[in-house]
């Protein structure tokens, strides 16, 4: 009997540090967002647990009819199976509408304080958004490449205040004065939180929907419309 309470008691406690171990782990999170010509899609990959759980994603999208479009070939990519390929299952697309947006956040009471904790949270680091523009003259050129370095430093000084940035992120644009007019820009960075705290923020976020009018089926009814 007394060994059967000593098995017991050692493997409460085996589960116990199993469960502080996980908790105070990582969530990392690698993030590519890439918008040039022909081309808008999002590349993550989510690591867990130490590497041992780890998923990648390829969000094809376009921006159509007052929203983003998510096309059909959005995919785990770690399925092994190329984007654009005849062995996808054809799913609906899927469109996030910004004013549909807006108005879901706006009816979850205490978002902006839940977003505020979240992101206190997460560390950011390695970012680098570089940015490629040409005008039709050159003049134009100069100033939108001059207004664009100050619309990024803004917004990554407000998310310097907001997150916790590691290092210095680094920000290029870069003028074409000899092409036709284009714009592109690609935005690479890694965002970290403990797994304990993502856990916790969403089970909170969790919470806060269930108290909108409609619950979960209410945000997905207003967020994704097919």
């Amino acid at each position: 009997m007394r060994v059967w309470m000593i098995l017991a008691v050692g493997l409460v406690v085996l589960l116990i540090v199993l469960l502080v171990v996980v908790l105070c782990s990582k969530v990392t999170i690698k993030l590519d967002v890439v918008l040039r010509k022909d081309e808008y899609k999002v590349l993550a990959e989510i690591k867990m647990i130490f590497g041992l759980i780890t998923r990648k994603y390829a969000v094809p999208f376009h921006l159509a009819n007052g929203g983003i479009e998510l096309k059909k070939e959005t995919v785990p990519v770690d399925q092994g199976i190329p984007l654009g390929s005849k062995e996808q299952k054809d799913s609906p697309s899927r469109t996030i509408r910004y004013r549909d947006y807006a108005r879901a956040l706006l009816s979850t009471k205490g978002f902006k304080k839940w977003m505020r904790q979240t992101m206190a949270a997460v560390h950011l680091m390695d970012v680098r958004w570089s940015t490629r523009i040409a005008l039709e003259h050159a003049a134009d050129t100069a100033v939108a490449t001059g207004l664009l370095h100050g619309i990024k430093h803004t917004l990554l000084g407000w998310m310097s205040y907001r997150l916790i940035m590691e290092e210095l992120p680094q920000i290029d644009v870069v003028p074409i004065f000899n092409g036709p007019p284009q714009i592109s820009t690609e935005l690479n960075c890694i965002a970290k939180i403990s797994c304990g705290k993502a856990m916790y923020a969403g089970l909170v976020l969790i919470v806060r929907v269930l108290k909108v009018k409609g619950g979960i089926r209410s945000w997905q009814n207003t967020l994704f419309k097919a």
